[in-house]
């Protein structure tokens, strides 16, 4: 059921902006920059360039499962590079897509809309899911950050 919330959503926000044009202001262009840098980042699996856009004191929030070692809180930069180093260990290498199709920008927070899958090393099961995420830029950095997935699904690739 909260998948098909989250679709909902995520179409209804992407709907709503084709409709209306969105004029952005310099800070809510510099904020997706900043998200957008992030995407290209992990989706190069490169954790330095990843830190390069985290600030030194970070809000950052993944619902936690004993599952998957890089969820939590975290605080630290640095603690964000170990949690990439750690997630792309456990996905079989090729098998990942990870794709933001929305954003909803309101000066220096941003709400992300997409999809990711991928393939679990362990079992080899692949899932495919939708996310949200919530960030939060200050001087280019990411200094909040929540993700919103369906973990339920991403454990049931465990077993």
């Amino acid at each position: 059921m909260k998948t098909i919330q989250l679709i909902i959503i995520a179409i209804f926000l992407s709907f709503s902006a084709q409709i209306e044009a969105q004029n952005y202001s310099d800070e809510e262009i510099k904020t997706k920059q900043t998200v957008e840098k992030f995407f290209e980042y992990v989706g190069a699996k490169d954790t330095e360039k990843i830190s390069s856009v985290i600030s030194e004191k970070v809000d950052w929030y993944i619902f936690e499962s004993k599952y998957m070692p890089w969820t939590g809180h975290r605080t630290k930069r640095e603690e964000i590079a170990e949690l990439f180093r750690t997630l792309f260990t456990y996905f079989v290498e090729g098998s990942d897509k990870f794709e933001a199709q929305s954003f909803l920008l309101r000066g220096n927070e941003v709400a992300v809309f997409g999809f990711v899958e991928r393939t679990v090393k362990k079992t080899g099961k692949h899932f495919k899911m939708p996310f949200a995420m919530h960030m939060t830029i200050k001087d280019n950095l990411i200094s909040q950050f929540s993700m919103y997935e369906e973990t339920l699904i991403i454990e049931k690739a465990f077993h």
